[in-house]
């Protein structure tokens, strides 16, 4: 697969401009919550917690970006939110890009252990934050699928918990190496 193939600039931009430039501050939520829509937020698990920080880590040592974790929201350029549900049954996952920072959010299909699908869609949306598209903009296109990129929504059937080479080396190209 081209590396092309699943880059987006214009979410790498964003993401640079949310940060001030490579130091990324990022927030995990730990208390249950309620947005102004009614979406009910719950507290991220400890192993949840451990993941989202080993796969930024993973980024980390790849590229020339720099996480560090906040205790609090106040100028972090991702938001990470495990939900109880989302109104659409087929959701596993989403990333909104607001005026200063992303909001990470996933449903809960495990309560507090993290599941492969859970893995798999934590890793998708920071994807998207570094600047990570669907294959060709298609994410039900049946020409690539998980084990091509974490990108695709056609799962492979082998457990999906991290980048592929495909998803470093586009990193790589946005990013640099660190």
């Amino acid at each position: 697969m081209p590396v092309g193939a699943i880059i987006d600039r214009r979410w790498a931009r964003s993401l640079r401009r949310f940060a001030g430039g490579t130091k990324v501050r990022y927030w995990i939520n730990g208390r249950p919550r309620k947005l102004a829509d009614g979406t009910r937020l719950e507290p991220i698990s400890r192993p949840e917690a451990r993941f989202i920080r080993s796969t930024l880590a993973e980024v980390d040592r790849l590229t020339g970006l720099r996480f560090v974790e906040t205790a609090g929201r106040a100028s972090t350029a991702i938001d990470f939110y495990r939900v109880k549900s989302f109104t659409e049954p087929d959701l596993l996952g989403e990333i909104t890009r607001n005026r200063g920072w992303f909001d990470i959010r996933w449903e809960n299909r495990a309560g507090d252990r993290l599941s492969g699908s859970e893995r798999w869609t934590i890793v998708h949306e920071i994807g998207h934050a570094l600047g990570l598209d669907h294959p060709y903009g298609k994410p039900f296109s049946r020409r690539f699928d998980s084990s091509d990129t974490v990108m695709s929504y056609i799962y492979s059937g082998s457990p999906v918990s991290g980048f592929t080479s495909t998803d470093r080396a586009a990193l790589l190209e946005l990013w640099g190496a660190g």
